[in-house]
């Protein structure tokens, strides 16, 4: 953001000539040519050049509103918490989270605009066709990207890259439409996040952390075969604290004995290094009986990773 905001916002840019500004734009990736033609066949040799604005320009100028509109945007995500709170204090947890879909599918409704349903067909193992939903969440991250087309026009854009602060804490923009749609956008986005990180309902690869987690997973799918089971260990590791080794190469064992991970204690001690910052050598191997304790550690590993034995 910073990198973009007044960039223009100098003498020596001032003073370019057409030509010069148009390739200051293109070096900078603040534009880019989208298109290039003539009005009529006797000005081919004059022809006009459209630019819009780069995605990182356009993001960046989001970002810097984002946070100058926050608490425009965070008075009403609290003030539907303070209520939706109270609503289900004392409930049984079950009552709870019914209620937080019944939020959850209205503010959807309200986002999504459009009455037509995103499917996608594929086949179960069993070779049979099913028809799914889209991901909510692959639908209100295109939802984010139009509504910040929306807000990067013309005039906010240059505004924004000549750093006219003063432009963007008028109420002239504050009051702009597309201001305010962003801001609601933004609100009633950020109530899903924070219902869905709470609940589950369905997997938010764009909003959460489970996208870089995703990313990771991707390094070592050959260590791990199941996405779920590397969360669940990615997870374990981060809130080991005492006797950390000890507590890993217990789960390293109820991974290994339940057919979650092939037998590497290489690959998974690589995978610990890098990613949980450690510098493991080895991994103790006990017979049965041999420690009390890791063999209690395993058998706890393996009651909660049950859940995904069906999953294989």
């Amino acid at each position: 953001m910073e990198k973009y905001f007044g960039i223009l916002n100098n003498e020596k840019v001032n003073n370019f000539k057409v030509e010069e500004l148009l390739k200051f734009y293109i070096d900078n990736e603040l534009f880019y040519v989208s298109h290039l033609y003539s009005i009529d066949n006797q000005e081919i040799g004059n022809p006009q050049i459209e630019i819009k604005p780069t995605q990182i320009v356009i993001n960046s100028l989001c970002d810097y509103s984002k946070e100058l509109l926050s608490r425009k945007i965070d008075s009403p995500f609290l003030l539907f918490f303070n209520e939706f709170n109270e609503s289900i204090y004392g409930l049984d947890i079950t009552v709870g989270r019914e209620l937080a879909l019944q939020s959850f599918n209205e503010l959807y409704k309200k986002i999504k605009v459009l009455k037509a349903s995103f499917l996608k067909r594929e086949k179960d193992s069993n070779g049979v066709e099913q028809v799914q939903n889209m991901n909510r969440f692959d639908f209100l991250k295109g939802r984010q990207n139009a509504e910040k087309n929306e807000l990067a026009t013309t005039e906010n854009v240059l505004e924004f890259l000549h750093g006219n602060d003063t432009y963007f804490n008028s109420q002239k923009f504050i009051d702009n439409p597309n201001t305010k749609q962003f801001i609601e956008f933004e609100t009633n986005l950020k109530i899903l996040v924070s219902l869905n990180s709470k609940y589950k309902f369905e997997d938010d690869f764009h909003f959460s952390d489970l996208g870089i987690l995703k990313n990771i997973f991707e390094k070592y799918n050959d260590t791990f075969k199941l996405f779920e089971v590397f969360l669940y260990t990615h997870k374990k590791i981060q809130c080991f604290t005492s006797t950390k080794k000890a507590h890993i190469e217990s789960l390293y064992t109820a991974l290994f004995e339940m057919g979650f991970i092939p037998n590497s204690k290489t690959d998974f001690i690589r995978y610990v290094n890098l990613e949980h910052q450690m510098e493991l050598t080895k991994l103790k191997s006990y017979k049965p009986t041999e420690n009390r304790n890791h063999d209690l550690r395993v058998q706890e590993f393996k009651k909660d990773l049950q859940e995904y034995s069906t999953k294989k």
